[in-house]
């Protein structure tokens, strides 16, 4: 292990603990619950899983959930049988991504519930036009990305030239700063136009998008259809893992923050990472899924044992109120 490695493992167990050699507690959390839990068909009510609604208290979700379950439970796949916490690591990972606003749109132009991109919509079966609309909001993201690009570039020129010396800049030296200063100034005007720009292409997308029917949705960016989006996203996580733990060997419960990896950041970069990409987005991206899926699998837990004492030792430690 190389000493970039070996520091970016140290920050790793910093900021995750020791539970990063088990799959971050999930390994021993699933292997409870299979233990403690009567085997049932999961419901599709909301109501049925206050180890979610503890942790998520979303008016959003609602209406979403048996989506998810649907997906979930899909035969096709048989997805919940191989990863037993599927439900919970789905509604974690849309509630990071989108926080169940439908019609959520970044700064990179990842769009929906799912947050996908339209390259991974299309090659997961999802139709994007690619429209005047679509062009426009392209366009602007890359204006104001390029931008960024710049003065990050100039900025660096300007270290450079600083830590060169021995102490004491030369008049060229200074001339040089005064001048990449001057280019840095011009540019963040620029990044400021740019970035009313690209927010406005962001506001005329979403508009047209959320006067459509479902029907002319699913024609124009399937990404905001839910019935098909939360599906496609459950398939590509899955997948993500079994691909990791094909790549790296090791139980699922291991492999799901290296799919969750994945999911954010790419599977190839994710495999010549060894399993966790160098990029602090992708870290606290993982860290926060899976935190809220070990707070779920922990209340479910205490829930499975119907002792109030333990349900209330549990979310008094996750600091969750208690219900009247």
């Amino acid at each position: 292990m190389d000493g970039t490695r070996r520091k970016f493992i140290t920050s790793i167990t910093a900021i995750f603990g020791t539970a990063a050699m088990d799959g971050f507690g999930l390994l021993k959390l699933s292997a409870l619950q299979a233990e403690s839990s009567i085997q049932v068909a999961p419901s599709r009510s909301l109501k049925d899983y206050p180890h979610i609604t503890d942790v998520f208290p979303s008016k959003d979700l609602d209406s979403f959930f048996p989506i998810i379950v649907d997906a979930c439970l899909d035969p096709k796949w048989d997805l919940l049988t191989k990863i037993p916490f599927l439900i919970e690591l789905e509604v974690s990972k849309i509630w990071k991504e989108s926080s169940f606003k439908l019609y959520a749109l970044s700064n990179s132009a990842a769009g929906g519930l799912q947050q996908f991109m339209i390259p991974t919509a299309r090659d997961m079966g999802l139709k994007v036009v690619d429209s005047p609309e679509s062009q426009n909001l392209n366009l602007s993201i890359s204006n104001h990305r390029n931008l960024q690009k710049d003065i990050g570039t100039k900025r660096q020129e300007l270290y450079n030239i600083v830590e060169s010396g021995s102490g004491k800049l030369t008049q060229s030296q200074i001339n040089e700063i005064n001048s990449l200063r001057a280019e840095i100034g011009e540019l963040n005007k620029k990044r400021s136009e740019a970035y009313e720009i690209m927010v406005k292409a962001k506001t005329e997308y979403i508009n047209k998008i959320s006067s459509m029917t479902r029907e002319q949705l699913i024609e124009f960016d399937a990404r905001f259809v839910p019935e098909l989006a939360v599906p496609a996203g459950v398939i590509y996580i899955a997948k993500g893992i079994f691909e990791c733990q094909k790549f790296f060997g090791g139980s699922i419960e291991m492999n799901t923050w290296r799919g969750l990896a994945a999911y954010n950041s790419g599977l190839e970069r994710t495999k010549q990472s060894e399993g966790l990409p160098y990029i602090q987005e992708t870290v606290n991206y993982t860290r926060r899924i899976i935190s809220d899926i070990t707070k779920m699998l922990e209340l479910k837990y205490a829930y499975s044992t119907e002792d109030p004492e333990i349900i209330n030792k549990t979310k008094n430690r996750f600091r969750i109120p208690t219900r009247n």
